[in-house]
């Protein structure tokens, strides 16, 4: 099941309106962390907490950006991202998970990430690495 998390802060990433980022985590707590000091940076943030419910909010809702774990139960965070690349959607995504120290990315993941952090990653690391992510996508033509 996913939440909303309203914008308070005025909006971040230099755009009128504030990026949407979609925050995928199976620990409850660490997510709410994560999507709070995302929502005080000025976004709007939606918490998932696995990886099936994220891929239907991103199938129903629009997002700039993706924050996931790696391991998490029912569809892990590479299978998520594989299976978005596969329906054709270039979001950005960024990856803090502990697994990442013992257990590299397989390349094809690797490659489709903007940025992998380690967990538990300093809340100023996670939030620079989505506001590069952000400045670096792609822009599509209105």
């Amino acid at each position: 099941m996913c939440h909303s998390l309203h914008e308070t802060a005025p909006a971040a990433s230099g755009l009128a309106h504030p990026a949407r980022v979609l925050v995928v985590d199976d620990n409850q707590a660490l997510c709410e962390l994560h999507a709070e000091a995302l929502k005080l940076e000025g976004y709007e943030v939606v918490a998932c907490f696995d990886g099936v419910d994220a891929l239907e909010q991103l199938a129903a809702d629009q997002f700039d950006l993706v924050v996931t774990d790696r391991i998490m139960p029912v569809l892990d965070g590479a299978s998520m991202i594989l299976a978005l690349r596969s329906a054709g959607s270039r979001i950005p995504v960024v990856m803090v998970s502990g697994s990442l120290v013992q257990t590299p990315l397989p390349p094809g993941v690797a490659r489709e990430i903007s940025a992998a952090l380690p967990k538990p990653a300093r809340l100023r690391e996670m939030l620079a690495a989505v506001a590069r992510a952000l400045a670096l996508r792609p822009t599509t033509p209105p």
